[in-house]
């Protein structure tokens, strides 16, 4: 049976509104979206899996596509959560969160361009003011906001986590911290020395 036109331009509306419903992302809720593939990684680790994003779905990648993530990161938060007790699912989320909202205002939803080698990183006994670990963790934390990370080096992996808890600051503080002082390192050195615990003088 031949259709109306104006039959046909409802199926291509319904059609046009499908597709912007695929392509345009729930902000609002994307943490539960993000929550459901970190549950993923995490039972896809516990079951023995080893290779990040082997369980994802194309819709799954497309989604952390959209939020400036990738599978290496749903991997090692959960391999450490698991192994090691810590970051857990809230750190991730709000590691990721301000990931994206730098994604989305930054580099205008656009991805990085430059892995740096692993051995091009700054040496984990390097200084900056006389605090140790802090050239190396402003380093990642700036490739983390780029998304520029290379796959063998992670934001907020053992050295990061002791390094954050001996300056009582959390992870997502840090890198707000970081973004702020993008070209700054001194700054961030300053406000150490003014609010760690570990810096005051007795």
């Amino acid at each position: 049976m031949e259709l109306k036109n104006h039959q046909r331009n409802e199926i291509t509306n319904l059609h046009v509104e499908e597709k912007i419903k695929k392509t345009i992302m729930d902000h609002y809720t994307f943490h539960s979206r993000l929550k459901e593939i970190w549950q993923k990684g995490y039972d896809n680790y516990q079951a023995g899996g080893r290779e990040p994003g082997a369980y994802l779905t194309e819709e799954d990648q497309e989604f952390l596509n959209a939020i400036g993530a990738n599978q290496q990161d749903v991997y090692d938060f959960t391999d450490d959560y698991i192994r090691s007790g810590g970051p857990d699912w809230e750190t991730f989320w709000s590691v990721q969160s301000i990931r994206f909202h730098y994604f989305k205002l930054v580099m205008k939803s656009q991805p990085g361009t430059y892995i740096r080698p692993n051995d091009e990183y700054t040496p984990k006994n390097a200084e900056l003011n006389g605090i140790r670990w802090l050239p190396r963790i402003i380093e990642k934390a700036q490739h983390k906001l780029r998304g520029e990370l290379n796959p063998d080096v992670m934001y907020e992996c053992g050295g990061d986590r002791q390094f954050l808890a001996d300056h009582n600051l959390h992870p997502a503080e840090f890198l707000q911290l970081v973004w702020l002082n993008f070209d700054n390192p001194e700054a961030i050195a300053a406000y150490l020395e003014e609010n760690s615990p570990a810096l005051q003088k007795v």
